[in-house]
């Protein structure tokens, strides 16, 4: 292959690329309910936390307090690192990422994510050998 013959398919690789990310990009707006996580096993089952994708590039993890009858939220952001993947990163937004954390199962301010299955409906994610199946709200 000569050298323009390389470039023209590295250019077509990267543009069908580029078409996945915008693709999973726009799947993936909107407000997801988790439903369960499933570790070792066992499924836990869930229904106080969202997952809110609300742009190309916001993120929102939204709890409910079922004992407080309140929610607790903080703000992030989200790329797209490979096709079929989701990085989430939490910012100290409208408090610190600190006081958040213990709130959830992630252990750092930022986390990746592999989508196992997404339609109009339904979304699953995987991460750190957990399986989150969530319903869009």
């Amino acid at each position: 292959m000569n050298t323009k013959g390389f470039w023209s398919a590295a250019v077509c690789v990267l543009l069908t690329l580029t078409g996945c990310q915008k693709e999973l990009m726009r799947q993936l707006q909107g407000k997801w309910q988790l439903k369960s996580v499933e570790q070792s096993g066992h499924v836990y089952r869930v229904d106080t936390v969202w997952y809110n994708f609300q742009s190309e590039a916001l993120f929102m993890y939204q709890i409910y307090h079922v004992d407080k009858d309140s929610f607790s939220h903080l703000y992030g952001y989200r790329n797209h690192p490979e096709e079929n993947r989701v990085h989430l990163e939490l910012i100290s937004y409208p408090r610190p990422v600190g006081e958040f954390l213990p709130l959830t199962d992630w252990e750092d301010r930022q986390r990746t994510f592999t989508v196992e299955k997404i339609n109009s409906k339904r979304l699953v994610l995987y991460s750190d050998h957990k399986t989150y199946e969530f319903i869009r709200f």
